[in-house]
């Protein structure tokens, strides 16, 4: 491999695994619904929806969010969507026995009724790709996460700067 392919691999790489941080559980944190009663006129709540503001539309950013099911019946994750991005995908982040990190898509998300996943650094994120142009700090930017069955859930992220992400405790990203 040239060493001008070789760096470009690894500074992709790197912002790949610098976009995901510290690694959480598997498959996300799941946490009970915090104020959800699971019913069946319940709805699908996104909260604390955020993404690391990117300047550099050739690059990728991720986004973080907590998805709280409140209806009575289990729901699964299946994919996002954004306009900010022409690829959006959602990935798990973990680390082996050895310490190495590693990032792969992470499939259908199960939700259970009342159950919270939390998408956060180091674990589930949604990984945006192929960006649409620069997403400056305080940018909203809307996505979608699908839910299958032609189900989906729509909300807004604000863009966060590195500096005040670290100030919110969300610096390893």
């Amino acid at each position: 491999m040239k060493t001008g392919a070789r760096f470009v691999f690894s500074a992709c790489a790197l912002l790949a695994l610098g976009a995901c941080g510290d690694t959480a559980g598997e498959r996300g944190s799941r946490v009970p619904g915090e104020d959800c009663a699971p019913s069946a006129d319940g709805s699908v709540v996104v909260l604390d929806g955020w993404l690391r503001a990117q300047p550099n539309a050739d690059a990728m950013t991720a986004a973080y969010f907590n998805l709280r099911n409140c209806t009575d019946k289990p729901l699964t994750i299946t994919g996002v969507s954004t306009a900010a991005a022409g690829r959006a995908e959602i990935h798990q982040t973990s680390r082996d026995a050895n310490g190495l990190v590693s990032m792969a898509p992470a499939g259908d998300i199960p939700v259970n009724p009342g159950e919270t996943v939390v998408f956060e650094p180091g674990g589930l994120h949604a990984m945006l790709m192929m960006l649409t142009g620069p997403i400056n700090p305080d940018d909203q930017t809307t996505l979608t996460v699908e839910l299958g069955e032609e189900k989906s859930v729509t909300f807004n992220a604000t863009a966060k700067s590195a500096a005040d992400a670290a100030n919110t405790g969300h610096d390893s990203h």
